[in-house]
């Protein structure tokens, strides 16, 4: 394969890896109901609304899963492809670098 497709398909899987890492959230926000005065809480509040609302343990859960981990499996699977585009870069310099070396060691032979 000539070295320009090598760069090619790198570029293209690091561009796809990086949008795949940048990914905020999957799937739909969850629902909260804020927890009455007096109610157990989990000590953690968000803004709903313009007004601070404490936040169930079960709630907050969720606003944590929905936070930090929705998106995880989509970011691992950039981290992959931006491996494999790397890999595919340095495969594309190898082989620039031999397809240069054979025409060069070719030349004077021709000649």
């Amino acid at each position: 394969m000539r070295p320009l497709y090598w760069f090619l398909l790198s570029l293209a899987l690091l561009v796809g890896g990086v949008g795949m890492m940048l990914v905020p959230h999957v799937g739909p926000e969850p629902s909260y109901t804020c927890v009455e005065e007096g109610q157990p809480s989990s000590g953690f509040a968000i803004e709903i609304d313009g007004q601070e609302c404490l936040l169930s343990p079960g709630d907050f859960q969720a606003y944590w899963h929905y936070e930090r981990e929705s998106a995880l499996p989509v970011r691992r699977a950039g981290l992959g492809l931006f491996v494999v585009g790397l890999g595919l870069g340095v495969t594309g310099i190898v082989s620039a670098a031999r397809r240069s070396r054979r025409s060069a060691s070719a030349a004077p032979a021709a000649a």
